[in-house]
């Protein structure tokens, strides 16, 4: 999961960096939704990390 939420920075970080790098305001809008997307991805993985963890310690019935 931290592979994962490592490889969504990664990509949120080059999204800016092209944003920075370019001036075409339609371009630029695409790769905003794409920035946010990856955030979104990675703000879903934090939440799996922290229920996996939370379920670590609990006994499982079945």
């Amino acid at each position: 999961m931290y592979e994962d939420i490592a490889a969504e920075e990664k990509a949120r970080a080059t999204y800016q960096w092209i944003i920075d790098q370019s001036d075409d305001p339609d371009l630029n809008d695409s790769l905003k939704f794409l920035r946010e997307r990856e955030i979104v991805h990675s703000q879903r993985f934090r939440e799996a990390v922290d229920i996996l963890k939370d379920e670590r310690g609990k006994k499982k019935i079945f």
